[in-house]
């Protein structure tokens, strides 16, 4: 199958992770990505890629000339846009400039609308919301197909907020690895060595400030008997923020950037737990989610963390491991880590080890999704979550 896949940042792991998972399904891509510069910008991308400028978080109104421009750079590969089969977007406004390259070049792929997070601005009842969601519901109407990264998604939002009854499929942010020989858990990993603190690890975009308020709490109580490792880039507060943070912090480590899949085997090695509790939008798109985090220290046998009550909890659930964390979340967060017990916590990461292909993306979840679009049938798609 040949692909257009049309993408917000070209250094964004889930969209690496997902253009590698096309490429090893067979599919010619051709990606037309825009950058934000935040992280990674030495990356350069493996696939045959089409820059189209430089865009920015959130500020919708302020993308509105790269958008433009990146359509217009779009126009001008319209042979490339004829040949596909399909066009894969990822958020709204890059799904709302595939359907207009779709349409301008005459091409007759198929639309497929990716949501990786239903955004703030979705769930608010503003005149601002209402456009959003207008905008969308326009979308939704010629888009052949809407990909989800969490069931909750659908159940949270586009069912109830959106009436939306269309075709769906849900193709979770499973991790990616050729590495199937993992050692089991013993003595040589480094959480094991850790005998005298329980170390929590926070990877990936650390954006959320109340998980940083909630680390803080926990760090000041236990002092040395608990380390925050943290790996990745703090988008919301900006590292000179970020920096003094980790100042007033003895027992919080920063252990910069990561790639993936590279680097995360060491990473989620080290700790005891993987934090995965998410705030950003705690009325919204938070407790519907499905974090990458879950499913990369999962594998690697650290035992998730996760919100009371969230789309997480529930997977999580459904094959009995990890701990959820309610209310106030620090205070119960730090009588459990009080409570842990190193032999305990052994089996428990056994157990977690013992279940870690749960987390591991073999190629089936994409091939579903291929199939849904090869046959034109997306409505009989099977949904990844079935298979727990």
């Amino acid at each position: 199958m040949n692909c257009v896949y049309i993408g917000v940042d070209a250094t964004n792991p889930t969209l690496i992770l997902r253009i590698r998972s096309f490429l090893r399904a067979g599919v010619t891509l051709t990606g037309f990505t825009f950058r934000r510069q935040k992280f990674n910008r030495d990356f350069r991308p493996f696939w045959n890629n089409v820059h189209l400028g430089t865009t920015v978080d959130r500020r919708y109104l302020y993308r509105l000339p790269a958008l433009a421009k990146g359509l217009w750079r779009m126009l001008r590969h319209g042979e490339t846009f004829r040949r596909a089969d399909f066009i894969y977007a990822r958020n709204l406004d890059l799904a709302v400039l595939g359907c207009f390259a779709k349409y301008l070049t005459r091409s007759r792929a198929q639309l497929i609308y990716e949501v990786e997070d239903v955004q703030a601005v979705f769930f608010r009842p503003t005149l601002q919301g209402r456009i959003f969601r207008a905008i969308e519901r326009w979308l939704l109407r010629r888009a052949d197909l809407l990909v989800v990264m969490s069931p909750g998604f659908l159940r949270g939002y586009f069912i109830p907020t959106q009436n939306y009854d269309g075709p769906s499929y849900v193709l979770e942010n499973r991790i990616q690895t050729d590495d199937r020989s993992l050692p089991e858990p013993g003595s040589r990993e480094p959480w094991a060595r850790s005998t005298e603190k329980v170390v929590i690890g926070w990877f990936g975009t650390l954006r959320c400030t109340k998980s940083m308020e909630i680390l803080g709490r926990v760090a000041d109580e236990l002092g040395d008997k608990v380390e925050i490792y943290l790996r990745g880039y703090p988008t919301e507060t900006g590292m000179a923020e970020f920096q003094e943070v980790l100042q007033r912090h003895p027992n919080w480590v920063y252990g910069g950037e990561y790639t993936v899949p590279d680097d995360l085997g060491d990473m989620y090695r080290r700790v005891h737990y993987a934090w995965c509790l998410d705030f950003l939008d705690a009325e919204g798109n938070s407790p519907l989610l499905l974090t990458c985090r879950m499913y990369q220290g999962g594998y690697y046998g650290a035992v998730p963390l996760v919100p009371a009550g969230s789309e997480m909890e529930r997977w999580l659930a459904k094959i009995g491991i990890g701990h959820s964390i309610a209310p106030d979340y620090a205070e119960n967060l730090i009588a459990m880590l009080r409570r842990f017990d190193i032999e305990d916590y052994r089996a428990e990461r056994a157990e977690v080890m013992e279940k870690r292909e749960i987390f591991r993306e073999d190629g089936r979840d994409l091939q579903g999704l291929l199939g849904c679009i090869r046959e034109q049938q997306p409505a009989k798609a099977t949904k990844p979550s079935d298979r727990h």
